[in-house]
């Protein structure tokens, strides 16, 4: 039993794993690459031209370390009021990121280095897979966010419950004024990006006792 509480806390602590990971690397390569610029550039365009594997391995490895996240929710849900859906949902947030560091963002707006400054981003076949992940891992982890409140409620975490409804009702805004170009895209994908990883760094610390 106590083997199979230290796993379940193995599991659940690989999706804050993924967050610092994401968090840490993509911040420092903002600064690092030359010709990227954060209010015209999306973090997901750190993984084309030289030096983009990084990029790309961040999302494949923070993919991987969130089906193992989701496992740990499965456990630890298992044991209270929970279900399939959560954990289902945190899955499909890692296979659109592992999908996202397979294929290559669009390159325009003068990134990689050598685009000219005017060119819209080109969507070929490998960004719009790109594209589709980005949409399954947010749109999944949007769902979640909500499914994870009303657990929340159910059992009395009513903090928890503050926290996934905030961030589940502030993700869509970000995208949002990103997308429209209301705000800078570039930094409204990235605070999207690290809130995400904030609110389930949240959720795996506090689950174990609010399950």
């Amino acid at each position: 039993m106590i083997a199979n509480v230290a796993t379940d806390r193995v599991l659940l602590l690989a999706g804050l794993a993924a967050g610092i990971v994401f968090f840490v690397i993509p911040t420092i390569e903002v600064f690092r690459r030359p010709g990227f610029s954060i209010d015209r550039h999306a973090i997901s365009m750190l993984s084309l031209g030289p030096g983009g594997w990084i990029m790309k391995a961040v999302f494949i490895v923070c993919g991987v370390l969130t089906l193992l996240c989701a496992l740990g929710i499965h456990q630890q849900l298992a044991q209270g009021r929970g279900g399939l859906v959560a954990p289902l949902l945190i899955a499909a947030y890692g296979l659109g990121l592992i999908l996202a560091g397979l294929f290559d963002a669009p390159a325009g707006l003068g990134f990689p280095p050598g685009t000219p400054a005017d060119q819209q981003p080109v969507m070929t076949t490998a960004a719009k897979l790109h594209s589709v992940g980005f949409m399954v891992a947010f749109g999944a982890l949007i769902l979640c966010c909500f499914v994870l409140a009303f657990h929340f409620m159910q059992v009395g975490a009513t903090m928890l419950m503050i926290a996934s409804v905030s961030a589940g009702l502030a993700l869509p805004a970000l995208i949002a004024l990103g997308v429209t170009m209301t705000l800078s895209p570039g930094v409204c994908f990235y605070w999207a990006a690290m809130l995400a990883w904030a609110w389930l760094g949240l959720v795996v610390v506090r689950l174990p006792s609010a399950a």
